[in-house]
């Protein structure tokens, strides 16, 4: 099995520093990132030190069994909310901090996947883009209801009130979910720097179009500051190899438009912590 993998971070339209961070170690098939939040740099050392720990936690994982896969990713999760809830009672200035989270664990058999709060876990799958998550906060929970948002005489007070954070209380409670995997599948994790502004069908359209996943994610990122998204935006992409073709414009239909050039430069990539 072999895997590729893209991820950028891009500070956004109006934010002044950069509270998302992710991580890739592809060699054991984990990937993560984290959107973090709270006052001056709080929420970027709550991201950062979230993944640092839950990336050393990944490495230790050893076994297969699907069961033992989601209990020790549980238990991974939970360690990192543990260390970051316990930074953030030793000092007033980092108190309160938290962050969002979303991860895989990509086997030979399957792929395992969670998440806290609202960052995002797609799949594209056979030119198909399906949103696997729901994200953990009071807009979801008010939408599960049946209401839809143009009911609302006026927008939805709580919209970016989340509910599960990674930090902010002494239990995280993840959710975590198992998928098959099979070649050619490509999953990508991002914050909601992206989702708020991008709908479903114009992602799917884009990583359509894409040669490759670098492409895709500065293309998706780009069309995500031309829609006017004002905060800081990262993507993750991770796909499998087809069997005899290894990019992702295989997937694209003979009559598929050629992608369009990039006119700017998304970003830099952000080093995942080591």
């Amino acid at each position: 099995m072999i895997l590729k993998s893209f991820g950028l971070s891009d500070i956004g339209l109006s934010r002044p520093n950069n509270e998302d961070v992710w991580a890739a170690l592809p060699e054991i098939g984990f990937f993560a990132l984290a959107d973090g939040m709270g006052g001056h740099q709080a929420g970027e050392i709550a991201a950062k030190e979230a993944l640092e720990n839950l990336c050393q936690s990944a490495i230790e994982i050893k076994c297969t069994d699907c069961v033992e896969l989601m209990i020790e990713l549980r238990h991974a999760i939970e360690k990192a909310n543990q260390w970051v809830y316990r930074l953030g009672k030793k000092s007033d200035a980092l108190n309160g901090m938290g962050t969002t989270l979303c991860c895989l664990l990509w086997t030979q058999d399957l792929v395992v996947y969670a998440h806290v709060g609202d960052s995002r876990i797609y799949r594209l799958r056979d030119q198909k883009l399906e949103l696997l998550t729901r994200d953990h906060s009071l807009l979801a929970k008010w939408l599960s209801t049946g209401k839809l948002a143009e009911e609302c005489e006026t927008p939805f007070p709580y919209k970016n009130v989340i509910t599960r954070a990674i930090g902010t209380a002494p239990r995280a409670n993840p959710e975590i979910a198992v998928s098959s995997h099979k070649k050619g599948d490509l999953y990508f994790l991002c914050t909601d720097g992206l989702s708020d502004v991008l709908k479903l069908e114009e992602m799917e359209k884009i990583l359509i179009r894409s040669p490759d996943l670098e492409f895709a994610v500065r293309r998706l990122i780009q069309k995500a500051k031309f829609k006017g998204s004002s905060d800081n935006i990262t993507l993750l992409m991770i796909q499998s190899e087809l069997e005899s073709e290894s990019d992702l414009s295989r997937q694209q239909r003979d009559d598929s438009p050629r992608p369009e050039s990039l006119q700017s430069d998304a970003g830099r990539p952000e080093r995942p912590p080591s």
